[in-house]
């Protein structure tokens, strides 16, 4: 009888722990964006007045729809890296995604086959991030979530002017980036689209 008895107790327990994994597995919010620096992934709030990262590489990761162009349904994450608060703050919701300079039409950035290999930054230019299949890609896929993928858009170095730098050895203590997500592809910045987030780097 005890041993029946004992049987139950751990069964029980081995539920409760799978149930609680699975509870921490579906936590996670499509709307938000997180950083990956040292092992340890963060929610990222949006309009939060900074956050230190250190001067080490690091990545983003998000939800979003794969993109389809067979279908023109171009699923992407638009990111730009700024360096002036003024430029970040004219992007704002319930604008038209054209109307931004820095996401305005023809100025994605050009990239490597598989990606892109460095943060750029500018006020005219934003990095286009998306993810149809392994052959054609431009973010790393970590997982499926029903009809969203939980992408990473992996950080190594930054580029200033024509110059590339590590991380390390970048000259500016701060920057800014504006994270935009056309999620209806509609053309307009909507609430839970855009994310603007500063970054103090720390040694």
């Amino acid at each position: 009888m005890k041993k029946i008895i004992g049987s139950l107790i751990l069964l029980i327990f081995v539920l409760s722990c799978n149930s609680t994994k699975s509870v921490a597995t579906t936590d996670e919010d499509i709307n938000t964006i997180y950083l990956f620096q040292n092992g340890i992934e963060k929610k990222l709030l949006n309009f939060e007045k900074a956050i230190e990262i250190k001067r080490k590489p690091f990545s983003l990761r998000f939800f979003n729809k794969a993109y389809d162009g067979k279908n023109k349904k171009f699923h992407s994450v638009q990111i730009a890296a700024l360096l002036d608060k003024k430029e970040l703050n004219e992007i704002r919701v319930g604008m038209k995604i054209d109307d931004a300079t820095c996401f305005s039409p023809g100025s994605g950035l050009s990239a490597d086959k598989d990606g892109y290999k460095t943060l750029y930054f500018g006020n005219f230019g934003h990095h286009y991030l998306f993810y149809e299949n392994e052959q054609s890609k431009r973010l790393n896929l970590l997982k499926k979530r029903g009809e969203f993928l939980k992408l990473e858009f992996n950080i190594n170095s930054f580029t200033l002017d024509g110059k590339k730098y590590s991380i390390n050895d970048f000259e500016l203590d701060s920057f800014y980036l504006a994270l935009l997500n056309d999620v209806n592809l509609n053309g307009i910045i909507e609430i839970n689209e855009l994310t603007k987030i500063t970054f103090i780097l720390s040694n």
